[in-house]
């Protein structure tokens, strides 16, 4: 994620770059070019130029009489110094106001802009995206954001097209506080460069619940929205929820990272839960029922590529208190993973070996979970530890 110094220069960056392509540089240039003329003028009808006292003196009372203060010490006497100081006055008057209001015009717009969702967020890097709606988004996002505790509301964009008195209520929400909001379809170019999403690290697209659609035309928006991110950013790791098998497959052919299909979820459960006597509460502790304790999928070291599952398991159980369950085989996003390994394989100068790690990589199947495995299981690259354990 952004360091704070970071965010601070994007943001002031930006403020820059818009002050520039509105009329109201010009306007400060003009005020501010009349304003020194001004002053030089007076400097030299009040005070003969240099010979009578240094230019910033005059700056300095011409200034305090801009905003209003009075300098006891000193008032104009000649006739062109006081034409010159009513000119002053006039700046005062209509020069200042006119920057201060286009300011304030912009501060505005741009406060209107986020809650209707229409400004674009250049300035984010490696943001997670959440397009679509769901009922209860405040607590997916909660979540999110609780188990990952360096994760910022700021660097979480929704995307969904409610209606604007649904979201200014959503984002008045004090525990939403500084939630970034792009107003549209999902599914189209323009909505998702807004959102900025070529350089986003996660997305995660949610069928929009509405009467008003079938499960086939939700997931077919579900299923345009991933081809578009991965064609703006193949480095994305899309996590896309569907209703429909069909679009089920459609996702899993096209390299979806990760595939959410409620029914087969709903069905595992009702079924497992039939035969077995508390399995409901067991899955629902998997997952995290509220006590901080839940599956996940830590990084592997490299300090343990070579080693086996056994020496891993007891290191996390005595100096953790984490249960390994399994290892996840070649993890990571489809495009980091393959360039890395086809990186790999050229340093190689044994043509039969590149062909063949070509091969591999060509069937690889990304994200394999592999359960329980032999205690003589050897770790290898890419390869990532499942735990139940406290969640760090």
């Amino acid at each position: 994620m952004k360091k704070n110094g970071d965010s601070v220069r994007d943001w002031a960056e930006k403020i820059f770059r818009r002050f520039l392509s509105r009329t109201s540089l010009m306007v400060t240039l003009g005020v501010l070019g009349l304003y020194l003329i001004c002053c030089l003028f007076y400097w030299y009808a009040e005070f003969g130029g240099p010979k009578g006292t240094a230019f910033y003196n005059v700056l300095l009372w011409n200034t305090a009489t801009l905003f209003g203060q009075d300098y006891a010490d000193h008032y104009p006497e000649s006739v062109g110094g006081r034409l010159l100081g009513i000119v002053v006055l006039l700046i005062s008057m209509f020069g200042v106001s006119a920057v201060t209001g286009y300011i304030s015009s912009y501060l505005i717009e741009r406060r209107a802009n986020s809650v209707r969702g229409l400004k674009k967020l250049q300035s984010l890097r490696n943001h997670i995206i959440i397009c679509g709606w769901k009922n209860n988004q405040k607590g997916l996002i909660l979540d999110i954001k609780r188990k990952n505790k360096e994760l910022k509301l700021s660097d979480m964009v929704l995307i969904n097209n409610r209606d604007e008195e649904q979201i200014r209520f959503f984002l008045a929400d004090e525990e939403l506080r500084g939630i970034q909001y792009v107003h549209g379809d999902f599914s189209e170019e323009d909505v998702l460069k807004r959102a900025n999403a070529r350089y986003a690290s996660k997305a995660l697209i949610l069928g929009e619940e509405d009467d008003g659609l079938t499960p086939e035309l939700i997931d077919s928006r579900v299923f345009a929205a991933m081809l578009m991110l991965k064609g703006m950013n193949p480095k994305i790791h899309i996590c896309a929820q569907v209703q429909t098998k069909k679009y089920k497959n459609y996702l899993e052919s096209n390299k979806c990272d990760e595939v959410i299909y409620s029914e087969e979820y709903t069905r595992y459960i009702l079924s497992t839960a039939t035969l077995y006597n508390g399995m409901a509460k067991v899955l629902s502790s998997l997952f995290d029922n509220g006590d901080g304790i839940s599956v996940q999928i830590f990084d592997l070291d490299e300090s343990w590529h070579g080693k086996t599952f056994a020496e891993v398991s007891r290191y996390y159980k005595e100096h953790n208190h984490i249960m390994v369950l399994g290892v996840l085989e070649n993890m990571g996003a489809e495009y980091e993973l393959k360039h890395s390994v086809l990186a790999e394989a050229q340093k190689s100068t044994d043509y039969t070996q590149i062909v063949q790690r070509l091969k591999d990589v060509k069937s690889m199947e990304r994200n394999a979970p592999f359960l329980n495995p032999p205690d003589d299981y050897i770790l290898k690259e890419y390869t990532g530890l499942v735990v139940l354990g406290d969640e760090i």
